[in-house]
Order: structure tokens, then sequence, then C-alpha cells
């Protein structure tokens, strides 16, 4: 197999100026390393050792949409992707053959329900802790220890990709500052933001990027928030730290102690009309809802977080896209076809036709695609 090669812009020349050039060429080059793009590439790795996989990230981070941060506390929130479900089974398969576990999502005790901010919270007990499961030590021990099966030269961060072009010697894949060359490309991206933004030559059908311009994102249109105290005082109480509300700024909230039990956090999802604010009204606003329901001693918070994910510019296309019903053309049958000759698959979790838009999704798409690739080269 071919070695990925990349060229850099000559000394002093601009990118509108320099035509860049690739030597033949690697295997295959996955765009994007969350959770597809990583998945795929050690399904690859792991199937056919001598294959040559290049992963280019956009992000200074590898993860996607799963996003793990941290607070100033040292608690380790969940921006993203967070629950395990036991429908979950691709997941599930991924996750044992990574010996990454599971916890359940704590939910014993009394569980809120916030109808206005006029009037208090009712009390219910919500039962034992369901069928809603964490990652132990976080979402992001997925796409890390993923990640660490990888050679970490072949996954290369910061590379926004711009132009994708068929040429004779396989796909070209231009980002800002480089190109390489591949034998078989595979985006990762959300549809819809790939329809926005990169260029094809030649160009895909119409109706496969009009499919993808209407193709829910999912996530892109959530907003989630963390805030993190010193000690679980909700348990105390008796409660679950689960909280529904009408009111907002928190419409779902859960308690997120930590796999080591050393930190505690409420985490959740917002009501988006407060995105536009600034930092510190939204924080005014979360910590007074949080007062109104648990208590003055929700006051005394460590820390806070949001995130807003219409805002990220590697989730969703800048601009004023409208917002998509949910799972809109999730699996759509366009996404089951190879392109541009053979050479382009179309990959990610709003792709897959199971589970699409979830975690599950996700690496059921990796391993279909990893299988459709396999069967290709063996026809070569």
């Amino acid at each position: 197999m071919f070695s990925c090669m990349k060229s850099k812009l000559q000394p002093g020349k601009s990118e509108t100026t320099t035509k860049m050039s690739s030597d033949p060429t690697c295997d295959v080059l996955i765009i994007g390393a969350g959770l597809t793009g990583l998945s795929l590439a050690h399904q690859l790795r792991s199937q056919q050792p001598g294959l040559d996989v290049l992963v280019l990230e956009a992000r200074d981070r590898i993860g996607g949409r799963i996003h793990t941060a941290t607070t100033s506390d040292g608690a380790a929130v969940e921006m993203g992707a967070t629950w395990f479900f036991p429908f979950f089974r691709n997941l599930f398969a991924v996750l044992k053959g990574l010996k990454v576990e599971l916890m359940p999502q704590y939910m014993k005790g009394a569980t809120l329900q916030e109808s206005s901010a006029r009037s208090p919270p009712r009390r219910y007990n919500s039962g034992d802790d369901g069928d809603m499961f964490r990652i132990k030590g976080g979402t992001g021990n997925i796409v890390n220890t993923l990640y660490s099966k990888l050679d970490p030269g072949r996954v290369l961060l910061s590379q926004v990709v711009t132009d994708i072009n068929k040429s004779d010697r396989g796909v070209e894949v231009v980002t800002r500052d480089m190109t390489f060359t591949a034998r078989k490309v595979v985006t990762t991206v959300p549809p819809q933001l790939l329809a926005h933004t990169v260029k094809f030559s030649p160009a895909l059908p119409a109706e496969v990027m009009n499919v993808a311009r209407e193709t829910h994102t999912w996530m892109g249109d959530s907003m989630k928030g963390a805030i993190t105290y010193a000690k679980p005082f909700w348990k105390e109480e008796g409660l679950a730290g689960a909280l529904y509300s009408n009111a907002g700024p928190f419409v779902q909230m859960y308690d997120q102690t930590s796999t080591d039990g050393e930190h505690f956090a409420l985490v959740g999802f917002m009501d988006d009309s407060i995105a536009h604010l600034p930092e510190k009204e939204r924080r005014a606003r979360v910590v007074a809802q949080l007062s109104r329901v648990f208590g003055k001693e929700a006051e005394n918070y460590l820390d806070y977080k949001d995130t807003f994910w219409a805002d990220e510019e590697f989730t969703m296309p800048s601009g004023n896209v409208g917002r998509l019903s949910r799972h809109k053309n999730n699996g759509h049958s366009a996404y089951s076809n190879v392109y541009m000759g053979g050479s382009l698959y179309i990959g990610g979790t709003e792709t897959s036709s199971h589970a699409g838009g979830y975690m599950e999704g996700a690496v059921t798409s990796a391993a279909n695609i990893a299988k459709r690739i396999k069967d290709d080269f063996s026809k070569i």
C-alpha cells in the first residue's frame, strides 16, 4: 500500500497563488476525527493492517460532537454526547472491545418538575436508575481510547477541508494549506455542513446536495450547560438532581457526579433563546433558576460552562440556514451510494439508517463503510 503524502505551501506563497500538488497516494483518507471517523480508522486498521489510513480533523481537538470539557475545579462535564441507551447494540460492542465501561445515570431520589417560574417545583419519585447510562471516565473516554490505538501521526488536527476533486491519481482533498491524494475518501462531516462548506469537482449530483442541505444535524440546534459544586447538596436533600422545566433556562438536567465520586455537577439541555446573551447573564439566569428549584445552596457554585452548538463552525454552517425538523433525512438512501467513480463515501451519524443522529448511528455508519471499503478493495 502507498504512503499518503501531503504538500505544504512554498515559503512566501499564498494559497491563491500557489498550485499545490501531492504524490500518489494513501489508501483511505477520512475527513473528521469524531466518533465515526475514529471508529472507521480503527476498524480499517484492525481488519487490514497494511492499509494506509489518514484522518483529517478541522478542530484542534478530536471528538467532534463528543466533547468532555474540564471545569476550573477539575470536573469533567459533557458539552456534547452523553447518554447510552440499551438499544445502542453496536456501540455496546465497540465499548466492550475497547474495554470502556458504563455506569448508570444517577436517578435515585425525587425528580423535580417546574411548570413555571412562579410556582414551586413538583417532586416525584423516579424510581431506580432506569435505562440511561453514562460512560465511565466521561464520553470523551470513547474517542480518546480509539485515538490511542491509532498512529497519532496519522490523525492531523486543524485541517479544514475546502475542496474535494477527482483526478487521474485518485481523489484530491484540499485543506486551507495542504493537499492530500487518496484512493478512497470518506467524509464524516455533518451533511448539512458539508453541502455548505466544501466544493466538489466534478459536482456531486444535485439531488444528493439537496438532501445534504436538508439533513438535520444532531446537536446542531442544541445548547448544553454545566454547573459544578463542592458537594452534591441535592443528594443530601433526597433529590436525584434531575430537573424538567418549562421555565428554563435549563429545560432538562441531570446529576453528573464524576466516576471517582470527587467532583459534582449538574448538566443538561438549555433553552437556546438565551444563547445570544452575554455569558455573565446566562450564568446569572441559571443560578437564579437553580436557587429557585433547589434552594439557596445552589448559589454556592464553583464553575459554569455552556456550549451552543449552532455557533460551532465545524458543526453547523454559518448564516441563516433555518432550523430543520429533528432527524430530517437522517439515514437517507442517498448516503448509501458511492460517488466520484466509487471513490467517495458519505458517512457520519446522520447518514445511518439505524439510530441516525446518535452515537449508535455513528459507529453503525463506521462499520457499514468499513465493510464496503473492504469489499471494494477486494475487487481491485
